[in-house]
């Protein structure tokens, strides 16, 4: 066994980078904490199981696969005795003991399962959303392509291909919430459970920006009622400003209410947000919708939409963002798996204050 001496033992990732490092010695640089103690806490029978391996150091073995997207063989055949050692695995007389292929599996499918994933993925948010200073939400969706033979697989003409979808929430150019579902599911549709996904993170959202698949009325005030933010939601040519969501006709039910608690004197919030609460959403959605048709200035904010796109192409350039290969109940799983290790990425480069936060070139 020869002992390799670690020349970058007590300096930062700031010190380190841009020279190229392992992504098992980066993730030494991301603070794990809350992921290892949810693992610990429910993805073991506390008492009943003797584990060789850390519940942290197999977390760090997942994040290393989706990362290299290699299968759960050649991720342990890729590990050097350097990687070992970052990752904390046990060492014994005759070296490092490194878990079978089948041990990463079960770990992955029966320990986390697509539960534990999705619980992954609000904890992970919630840090970013403590740590970033980025006020702006962004709904979009991007295709997740399949083999052309996937019989479960939509066929979307739009795309040309076989394919499913993943709906997505932005916090400015880092992804917080994943939704995975069909591929010709309309947008709109799953908007409330990006919406209500987000809302666990607690976010500091001021505005929430959208293209045109998303100009429902019902989106507008969940948007407002939920995340307490604007919508700024593309609307079509043919929109027209709705009388029913004017401030007069907002005050008309309000009064009209006042058995129900409506007051005439409270700030326009609260009037949206009583209405709201009190089987008028769609009246909400009208009101914000109108603001937005008025407003000279929204194609000026709408440009601070960013590209998502180029979000998208991120993802996908790094992570597998694709359902090639994986048995139908396996796809939501590893779509959200990859999604999720992704974001643990980006996390240690806003914890590290690593800008751009999405330069992962320097890792292998």
């Amino acid at each position: 066994m020869v002992f390799f001496v670690d020349e970058t033992q007590g300096l930062t990732l700031r010190e380190i980078l841009p020279n190229q490092m392992s992504v098992c010695q980066y993730l030494q640089y991301v603070d794990l904490y809350h992921l290892e103690r949810y693992v610990v806490e429910n993805c073991y029978k506390t008492g009943r199981e003797r584990t060789i391996y850390d519940p942290l150091t197999m977390l760090k073995l997942i994040i290393v696969k989706f990362f290299r997207d290699a299968s759960y063989a050649d991720t342990l055949r890729s590990l050097t005795e350097q990687d070992c050692r970052y990752l904390g695995l046990p060492w014994t007389a005759e070296g490092y003991i490194v878990p079978a292929k089948s041990t990463l599996h079960h770990f992955v499918k029966y320990r986390l399962k697509e539960e534990g994933v999705k619980h992954l993925m609000e904890i992970v948010g919630s840090l970013i959303c403590r740590i970033s200073t980025e006020h702006k939400g962004i709904m979009d969706s991007t295709p997740v392509e399949a083999s052309r033979y996937d019989k479960n697989a939509d066929f979307n003409v739009h795309y040309d291909c076989k394919m499913y979808k993943a709906h997505i929430f932005h916090l400015g150019d880092i992804p917080l919430f994943c939704h995975f579902s069909d591929g010709n599911a309309s947008d709109s549709t799953h908007a409330i459970d990006m919406i209500t996904g987000v809302e666990k993170m607690n976010p500091k959202i001021t505005a929430v920006f959208a293209d045109g698949g998303y100009d429902a009325f019902q989106i507008h005030a969940d948007i407002h009622q939920i995340l307490h933010a604007k919508p700024y939601i593309q609307f079509r040519e043919t929109a027209v400003v709705h009388e029913e969501g004017t401030e007069g006709r907002i005050n008309h039910w309000i009064n009209k209410m006042w058995k129900l608690g409506g007051s005439l004197t409270a700030p326009l919030r609260q009037k949206l947000e009583f209405l709201y609460t009190n089987g008028r959403p769609e009246q909400v959605g009208m009101f914000m919708r109108n603001q937005n048709i008025v407003d000279p200035q929204l194609s000026v904010v709408y440009a601070k939409r960013g590209d998502c796109e180029r979000t998208h192409n991120h993802i996908k350039s790094i992570m597998k963002f694709d359902v090639r290969r994986l048995i139908n109940e396996s796809k939501p799983l590893y779509v959200l798996a990859n999604f999720v290790v992704y974001q643990i990425l980006l996390l240690g480069h806003l914890q590290n204050n690593i800008l751009p936060v999405q330069q992962l070139a320097n890792y292998y």
